[in-house]
């Protein structure tokens, strides 16, 4: 018998609602595993260029380095890369009879990357240092070579960046450094001209070569290409020189994060995979509901479940594959909003459509399963129904998260860490926030299913718009119980993913901050600790002077907190306030687990603890602190740095207009590596994602209820009113009865995963060994977003159910 397929597609177009929600359900449902993918593959890419912001430019590829050679060798070696750079030892060059320390060293393009204070063109360029110390002066010719000056030019120091990064040691002197330990250099204007130089060169020469690369580097593959290229060009050069290869570095640590926050995303996206198919299951039974009738006349005509199954998917299949279609150009299109980046790795896009056609077959696949078993279950056999319901998936979820637990208590994120290395993620560990979030759903949504089977015998009728919107949300416990779960769900996800990628941030800052002390530190010279040198007055206020020895710190109590980055800096000055010495001895301050007696430490009188603070700046959790006017010796403190609260550019910038000289810069802002920070950070930032695609589906959800109902609505508003009853009070009613639901949902939600990420946040961290451990953000402002957004779909809500009741006719109701 020829049974009507063909109109199947069309027969579709009667039920609209059907059909946007299955365009919804495939379309969220394809968006998650598409932008799982792409998220994962712009991670890869973000970290590779989170690293070569941290790499010198002319060292992306491999590079070459070596001393000792003599000048012939190590300029025919140098002309064999685009920037090879030789440099002579240090030795003692005479300009009119005076001589002092200095360097000669050619690079090409050296001089356009210089700031020149007198002269130029041809000719030797001597940095400013040199030409003060040894007053030399424009056209003046160095004793024993034909090599004239043409050109002062100022001296380079730290920090340097850019062209100048990868030469640092070479270009940049120590000030601090003893006679003939460290020197700017004096450029000669070409290779040639280095055979000029006066006798005393001739060995000992130092030479490097780069390959610097034209533009970064934008994806793993890419990077991989370079490094090989590298990698073919040095082995055939064949020379005897140092290999560099920062490259192979970066490339590791890139696959490492990109692992991590794929596998750590996975379970995330197999659980919202399942719930996107029992929301096609739904969408299913629903059909076949609408559908009974037709069905029930094919089955009677000879055609079996199996083939109503197929007939289902005539109807539903269309909108399945166009919501799956829908869900990966969305991925695609709002990827600069979820993801770390927007370049992607090579087929990557590919590979998320894949990933899209994947989950449409398997709703394919579940719309013919459940249109199958559900006319089966219909017209053939009536079983005995083994409700899902009835199995305590919260108690199974909640075991989980014990286990979860345990993971995260025992090894934090993952592997055993050592400073420089990227961990690699314990997934386990990783989703005890959310399981807790899922608990607490599951937990939520069968009290709330009792609570409306119980609720016939609640008499609220003193106040009929709540009596009203019980009976309501009895009548429709389905629905209410299901918005419930996937409320809470987007609420917890939301916030644990927030909570967690805002204490990776502020972990990163503050635990920059401990080890740089301040914003910016420089290494001074005693003259400035023993009055000599003063601080130029742009730095008063905001910089401070600090001795360190070993394992002490010696401060100044006036001035210390203007720089120090501190998290109670009235107590920090109140105890270092109290350090009055009055004898032999010198009062300290005792950091963390330090031995609670008398030591001595090199350099220090004799130190005793006289009060405690958990952790400080520098030292961490172990150390001690004295004030400056206890130790009458400066001169025999190991070192004196000036912490400041200004940029280092700005720090270094005035010390300079000033002439104070400084060496070992440190900058808060680089001083560490934050890619396992924004490695967790990417993750669960994919989380919050997620969350806010639950928050959709619960809003859509609940709009599509009140939708359906809108009939049940209309009969039961229009004669609540013609009885009696003021529009006010029906008002009234529905916001209740959504607004319950809206409640519980950010209050359970935001409970769970407050408490949850509470214990979680101090341990997902990527950097043990320092202070301070991650703390839980002020999460005030995104709760009370959550309750503006919640609020906007209560009154829409509402207004969509009292909509019908305006504008319904009850002769056309009754009838």
């Amino acid at each position: 018998m020829q049974l009507p397929w063909r109109s199947a597609p069309k027969a579709a177009l009667s039920s609209p609602l059907t059909l946007l929600v299955s365009i919804v359900t495939t379309l969220l449902l394809g968006f998650v595993v598409a932008a799982s993918v792409l998220h994962s593959s712009s991670a890869g890419s973000a970290a590779l260029a989170y690293q070569q912001t941290r790499t010198c430019p002319h060292t992306v590829q491999p590079a070459l380095d070596g001393d000792a050679f003599a000048l012939p060798h190590a300029v025919e070696m140098a002309k064999k890369s685009p920037l090879g750079a030789v440099y002579t030892p240090i030795g003692r060059p005479d300009f009119n009879g005076i001589a002092t320390w200095g360097r000669f060293g050619y690079r090409p393009g050296a001089r356009e990357h210089l700031k020149v204070l007198q002269g130029g063109g041809d000719g030797l360029w001597v940095p400013q240092t040199i030409a003060t110390a040894a007053k030399v002066k424009i056209g003046d010719r160095i004793t024993g070579s034909p090599l004239v000056v043409s050109a002062i030019y100022a001296d380079l120091a730290q920090p340097v960046e850019g062209w100048w990064c990868s030469e640092a040691t070479k270009v940049v002197p120590n000030p601090l450094a003893g006679d003939g330990a460290s020197t700017s250099v004096i450029w000669v204007s070409s290779f040639d001209e280095l055979s000029k130089l006066p006798p005393g060169y001739d060995m000992f020469n130092s030479v490097s070569l780069r390959w610097p690369t034209e533009e970064p580097l934008s994806t793993i593959a890419e990077a991989e290409a370079v490094r090989e290229n590298g990698k073919a060009i040095l082995a055939s050069l064949g020379l005897p020189l140092t290999r560099t290869d920062v490259l192979s570095g970066a490339i590791e640590a890139s696959r490492t994060s990109q692992n991590n926050v794929s596998s750590a995303l996975l379970p995330l996206v197999i659980i919202s995979v399942l719930i996107g198919l029992a929301g096609v299951g739904t969408v299913t039974v629903q059909w076949a509901q609408r559908r009974h009738s037709e069905l029930r006349l094919l089955w009677v005509r000879g055609a079996g479940p199996l083939a109503l199954g197929f007939r289902g998917v005539l109807e539903l299949g269309l909108p399945l594959v166009l919501g799956g279609l829908l869900g990966l150009v969305a991925s695609r299109l709002l990827l600069p909003l979820y993801a770390p980046g927007v370049v992607l790795e090579s087929g990557a896009l590919w590979v998320a459509a894949a990933a899209v056609l994947i989950v449409v077959v398997l709703s394919l696949a579940v719309t013919v399963l459940v249109a199958s078993w559900k006319t089966h279950r219909t017209f053939q056999k009536q079983v005995k129904s083994w409700r899902l319901s009835l199995v305590p998936w919260e108690l199974v979820v909640a075991a989980l998260a014990v286990l979860a637990w345990i993971r995260l208590s025992a090894n934090g994120l993952g592997t055993t860490l050592k400073a420089g290395t990227l961990p690699k993620i314990d997934v386990a560990a990783l989703t005890f926030p959310l399981l807790v979030v899922l608990t607490a759903a599951l937990f939520a949504t069968r009290l709330a299913r009792w609570s409306l089977v119980a609720s016939h015998q609640v008499q609220w009728w003193k106040v009929p718009a709540a009596q009203l919107a019980l009976r309501r949300l009895a009548a429709a416990a389905g629905p209410v119980t299901g918005v419930l779960l996937v409320g809470v769900l987007a609420v917890g996800t939301i916030a644990v993913g927030s909570a967690v990628a805002g204490a990776q941030r502020s972990a990163l800052d503050s635990k920059s901050g401990v080890f740089v002390g301040a914003n910016s530190s420089a290494q001074v010279s005693q003259d400035i600790a023993l009055g000599r040198v003063k601080l130029p007055e742009s730095l008063r206020g905001n910089t401070t002077l600090v001795g360190s020895s070993t394992g002490a710190l010696v401060v100044d109590p006036a001035t210390f907190t203007d720089a120090a980055v501190l998290d109670d800096p009235a107590e920090v000055r109140s105890l270092l306030a109290g350090l009055k010495r009055t004898g032999e001895i010198a009062p300290a301050l005792r950091i963390g687990r330090s031995a609670n007696k008398e030591i001595q430490v090199p350099g220090l009188p004799l130190l005793k603890p006289v009060a405690s603070l958990p952790s400080f700046p520098k030292l961490g959790s172990k150390g001690y602190v004295v004030v400056r006017d206890s130790v009458p010796a400066v001169e025999q403190v190991g070192s004196w740095h000036l912490w400041s609260s200004l940029p280092l550019s700005t720090l270094t910038t005035e010390l300079q207009a000033a002439g104070i000289h400084y060496t070992n810069v440190a900058d808060r802002a680089k001083v560490l590596d934050g890619l396992p920070f924004l490695t967790v950070e990417w993750t669960f930032g994919f989380v919050a994602a997620i969350g806010v695609v639950l928050a959709v589906v619960a809003a859509v959800a609940l709009l599509l209820a009140i939708e359906v109902r809108r009939r049940q609505n209309a009969v039961s508003g229009a004669l609540s009113t013609r009885m009696g009853m003021r529009p006010s009070v029906l008002w009234s009613s529905h916001l209740l009865e959504v607004g319950a639901i809206a409640l519980l949902a950010v209050a359970i939600g935001a409970v769970a995963s407050f408490v949850s990420a509470g214990f979680a946040v101090p341990r997902l961290d990527p950097a043990p060994w320092l202070n301070p451990a991650p703390m839980l953000p002020d999460l005030t402002s995104l709760l009370g977003l959550m309750l503006l957004c919640g609020s906007v779909v209560v009154v829409a809500a509402a207004w969509l159910a009292l909509r019908g009741v305006r504008t319904a006719r009850m002769g056309e109701l009754l009838r």
